[in-house]
């Protein structure tokens, strides 16, 4: 099993740590070479035919040939939490006389194995490069079956996002959920940081625990010192988890993912 941790600090007593990591694959297609800024701000993710669709990003190498492999690879990945992912989310916040933090923790396993077999099992539908990455979509056969959503209106543009960004729709039998997060250094983190935060949004649907903690203590020469923590924590196993629709803004600052899960 596979662990990747994300966590946001604001104080000096939480430290933040983010981890992701894609192997590289192999089956070939066609590319096409675009500018930097990517005229495309949305991307259509819905299943065909009862199959699941994917976005697969990989960073520019010095060897762009390889680039394709590893988008394949980040494809497989998301085929394997497609198939089972147990995640846990935790929120702690602390409130005090020496200041204010929180920490903003998502844990999620699926599979390892079976993403590296699923490699073999992934079919490019679309290949482009960008002056930053290699960017594909692809289906993958041997999966459980996902459900229409023609409903789903996955356009948009700069001055008319789609629709879901401000009502999220209804699928039925799934918990549904928007993620939104700013641009990140490269265009493979922001993609996986928006699609936690969407990930994050439907562990808080599965329902979640809260508890709250006071101390109150008296240290010489500085009074009495009172901390207040509150937790929040979420878990649950999910199967059928996907992306169906990306939207980016004009500037590409914000990017949004529409998410579909079933909770087991």
């Amino acid at each position: 099993m596979r662990s990747i941790c994300i966590r946001l600090v604001v104080s000096a007593f939480i430290v933040a740590i983010s981890a992701c990591a894609s192997p590289p694959a192999s089956p070939p297609a066609t590319a096409e070479t675009e500018p930097a800024d990517d005229s495309s701000l949305t991307h259509d993710l819905r299943p065909q035919n009862g199959i699941p669709v994917f976005l697969g990003i990989a960073n520019r190498q010095l060897d762009r040939d390889q680039e394709e492999a590893e988008a394949i690879a980040h494809v497989a990945e998301q085929a394997s939490r497609y198939l089972r992912t147990s995640a846990i989310y935790q929120y702690v916040s602390q409130r005090g006389t020496d200041g204010i933090g929180y920490l903003d923790d998502i844990i999620t396993d699926w599979d390892e194995h079976a993403a590296e077999q699923l490699k073999d099992s992934v079919e490019v539908l679309t290949s482009r490069q960008t002056d930053e990455a290699t960017v594909i979509t692809a289906r993958v056969s041997g999966l459980p079956p996902a459900p229409t959503m023609d409903h789903i209106t996955p356009g948009g543009n700069a001055d008319s996002p789609p629709p879901w960004i401000s009502a999220t729709p209804e699928v039925p039998g799934y918990l549904v959920a928007v993620g939104t997060a700013q641009r990140r250094r490269t265009l493979r983190d922001t993609v996986d940081a928006t699609d936690q935060e969407a990930l994050k949004a439907i562990l808080i649907q599965t329902g979640s625990t809260l508890r709250m903690v006071e101390d109150r203590r008296s240290v010489e020469r500085r009074g009495t010192t009172n901390t207040v923590t509150s937790a929040e924590e979420a878990r649950a196993t999910l199967s059928g988890f996907q992306v169906v629709a990306r939207y980016k803004t004009s500037d590409g600052r914000y990017h949004y993912s529409l998410a579909v899960a079933r909770e087991e």
